[in-house]
Parts: structure tokens; C-alpha cells; sequence
């Protein structure tokens, strides 16, 4: 437990509050090791039923919020994706952490925005919408407090207001919000588990679209500014991410999303964001 109580102390000594994920089980918990990922579920619910115990337990009055899982409607995050599966492994890691804890906030594992309908064979996943519903078909509503997803801006602004099922861009919500509210979620809020725009380099492939720092600065700025205006069903927006360890990763499209460098050099992004949450904390305005 020495380094996850050292987050903990930390975070405490510097008033951040944490969103804990838990995910990424060892390779040991699969009859099959790693063969189909890293990511893919325990072969045993119960078993991480007791994990998910154990870790509220250890952290109870320290840790409000757990998250269940990440975009487990992806092939890579599960397998074969299966929403009943999913809600399954929810619903005993809803029921062991409000034993370990009442007062633990439980998140829905963090859909991941995907225009597929069911392509398992591609190796992609399933459409975010569709395998809502299917969640809420299986029961879903009673075992989770905030639904959570994924906000990318991808390949246009966060004022891009255009409403079509096939198109990926910052209204997602919206879609995901409408969902809960006929499905009797409306009382639940929505959190953005990862919010960003992609600034990659000319050499590196723009698989989450390619903006400049200065305008992906701009860009996060009016994504905080929309959802505090617009969205009042929506609690926490986090940015992705705030730097990595070393630069082993650099030249992928996802080692981008950061902040601040490995040496914590800061990017345009890391000053817009401390003086839009300045003025924000001075204004009274909500902060996200």
C-alpha cells in the first residue's frame, strides 16, 4: 500500500480531492494472463468485489469517489464487450464499496464516445449510446451515483452545437444526458472523466484531430466555460492529463494530452487553465 498512501497523504496535505479508478487488474486474475490485454476484467467478480472492499475500506473518510472500470464499451478496456457483463461487475463493486463505505460516491466506468454499432471483430467497440441503454436494460440504474464519459473535442471546437448520433464532438453529452433522463436518471449528474483537445505535432498522426497549443488553450477554456453555462446536470469536468513520468511515449498521439512536460515545463494550456480557475474562484462561479 506505501505508494497509494503516499498519494493519499499527499493529496490531503495539498487539498486535492481524488477520483480513484479501479481497473487494470494483474495478469494472475486471468485463466489467460494477458492474451486478449492488460485491461480485460478478473476472471472472478467476487474477487474484485474484495479488492474494491478492501481499497474503500483502507481509504474510508479519506476517498469519497471510485470510479468502476474505464470506456469498458471498447475492446481494449474488456474483451468482448458486453454490457450485461459490465453492470454485473458494477453491481458487486457498488455493493462491496457502500459496505466498506456508505458515503462513497460510486462512478459508472467512463464511456468512450464510438459511432460503431458492434464491431467486435474490428477490435473496436460499441457504440457509446446503444450500450447505455443496454446498461440501463440490465439493470444498471440502482448500482452507480454519477454516470461518467469522456469528453474529447476531437475534430472540432467545443462550441460545435450539431446533434447527429455519427458525429463525435464536445455536445456528446447531451445524447448521454437524454438517455438517463428517460431511463429516470435525470436526479444524476454526468462527470467528464477526460476532457482535451490534441495537440500533436506535424510528424505525428492526428488520430484525435491536430490543433495548435494556443488554440487547444482556447479550446478547454470555452469547454469549462460551456459546461458551467450551459450544463447544469454535469458536476466535474477533468482535464487529461497533467504530465507524464518520462517522454518514453512521445511520438504516440495519446502522450500529448498533457499539461506540463516530464520535467514539468508548463504549455499554454497549464496558464490558461490557472488563470480561468483564479478569476473563477474570485467570480464565486462554480468551478470544474
Amino acid at each position: 500500500w506505501d505508494k497509494y498512501d503516499n498519494i493519499v497523504d499527499l493529496a490531503e496535505q495539498y487539498g486535492i480531492e481524488i477520483i480513484c479508478r479501479l481497473d487494470n487488474p494483474p495478469a494472475w486474475s486471468r485463466a489467460d494472463g494477458d492474451a486478449r490485454g492488460t485491461l480485460i476484467p478478473p476472471d472472478d467478480y467476487a474477487d474484485y468485489g474484495d479488492f474494491v472492499h478492501a481499497v474503500v475500506s483502507r481509504y474510508r473518510g479519506r476517498i469519497r469517489y471510485y470510479q468502476i472500470w474505464n470506456e469498458p464499451n471498447l475492446v481494449r478496456e474488456w474483451g468482448v464487450v458486453d454490457a450485461r457483463e459490465y453492470v454485473e461487475l458494477l453491481r458487486i463493486a457498488y455493493q462491496r464499496a457502500k459496505q466498506a463505505d456508505p458515503e462513497a460516491v460510486i462512478l459508472a466506468g467512463a464511456l468512450s464516445a464510438t459511432i460503431e454499432l458492434d464491431e467486435q471483430v474490428l477490435g473496436k467497440g460499441v457504440n457509446d449510446l446503444i450500450y447505455l441503454q443496454q446498461m440501463y436494460d440490465a439493470g444498471a440504474s440502482a448500482y452507480f451515483d454519477v454516470m461518467s464519459m469522456q469528453g474529447y473535442g476531437l475534430y472540432s471546437g467545443p462550441t460545435d452545437r450539431r446533434m447527429r448520433p455519427r458525429v463525435l464532438n464536445f455536445s456528446r453529452p447531451l445524447y448521454v444526458r437524454e438517455l438517463m433522463v428517460v431511463n429516470g436518471d435525470a436526479h444524476k449528474p454526468i462527470w467528464i472523466s477526460e476532457l482535451d483537445w490534441s495537440p500533436v505535432p506535424e510528424d505525428v498522426p492526428p488520430v484525435y484531430g491536430r490543433y495548435s497549443e494556443e488554440t487547444r488553450a482556447r479550446y478547454v477554456i470555452e469547454a469549462y466555460q460551456r459546461v458551467g453555462d450551459e450544463w447544469p446536470w454535469m458536476g466535474v469536468a477533468c482535464f487529461w492529463f497533467f504530465k507524464r513520468a518520462s517522454d518514453a511515449e512521445i511520438g504516440q498521439p495519446s502522450y500529448y494530452f498533457r499539461m506540463v512536460e516530464p520535467d514539468f515545463t508548463p504549455l499554454p494550456v497549464y496558464d490558461a487553465i490557472k488563470e480561468y480557475s483564479s478569476a473563477a474562484h474570485h467570480d464565486g462561479a462554480p468551478e470544474r
